[in-house]
């Protein structure tokens, strides 16, 4: 008899297994558990966030302030009255355009490009006019996708360890409420958020173009 919650673990240990049809299964079980935290967690992963405030931690990038120099090209830049908040990338694409930006770059680096308000005000700081991007590691985004592996697959043992298998596709009445009365299992994705909030000034994370750099 086949077990889906066993079939999510597998999946989730095989390193070349597809992200996005693990997280498609991780859907449907949170979907039949009625477990609405981790649905949406799951939909936000497959569509993509809306808010600063649903972006999870693993989703908070650190990346290099680079400027455009017309004879040396993009070169590192330190500015002393900006903050760590503007070299912080907010990661709002779905996780499929994560995957695709990770398989396509050519080398270890991408880049974001900032708003037109972000970079006149960045110019203003350097004391010239030129355009500035923030400069990722690739390896970066591979964290990301990784981290969503990882957290189906302790989702999965956590939902074992509490009885919980769903054969053939379906669980019991007992598993369903098994599911909404174990805070672990109903309320799992309250460690995966930061605070976002009182942030000065923001690059245009949601609409921004990945450009390998």
């Amino acid at each position: 008899m086949d077990q889906i919650v066993i079939e999510l673990q597998k999946e989730a240990l095989n390193s070349n297994s597809d992200i996005l049809n693990l997280l498609r299964k991780a859907y449907l079980v949170a979907r039949k558990l009625k477990l609405s935290d981790f649905e949406n967690w799951i939909n936000n992963e497959l569509n993509g966030y809306e808010k600063f405030e649903q972006i999870p931690k693993y989703r908070i990038l650190t990346g290099e302030l680079e400027g455009w120099n017309p004879h040396y090209g993009w070169i590192p830049v330190i500015l002393e009255k900006t903050n760590e908040t503007i070299t912080t990338h907010y990661t709002f694409e779905p996780l499929s355009s994560l995957v695709n930006v990770y398989n396509n770059a050519n080398n270890r680096k991408i880049s974001t490009e900032f708003s037109a308000e972000v970079n006149n005000i960045l110019s203003q700081y350097a004391g010239f006019d030129t355009k500035f991007c923030l400069v990722l590691s690739v390896n970066q985004i591979y964290t990301i996708i990784d981290q969503v592996r990882n957290i189906i697959l302790d989702w999965s043992i956590t939902l074992e360890e509490n009885g919980i298998l769903g054969d053939d596709l379906q669980f019991s009445k007992q598993e369903k409420e098994t599911a909404i009365n174990t805070p672990t299992i109903n309320h799992y994705t309250n460690n995966f958020y930061g605070n976002v909030s009182n942030t000065q000034i923001q690059q245009d994370t949601q609409n921004s173009n990945q450009n390998n750099n």
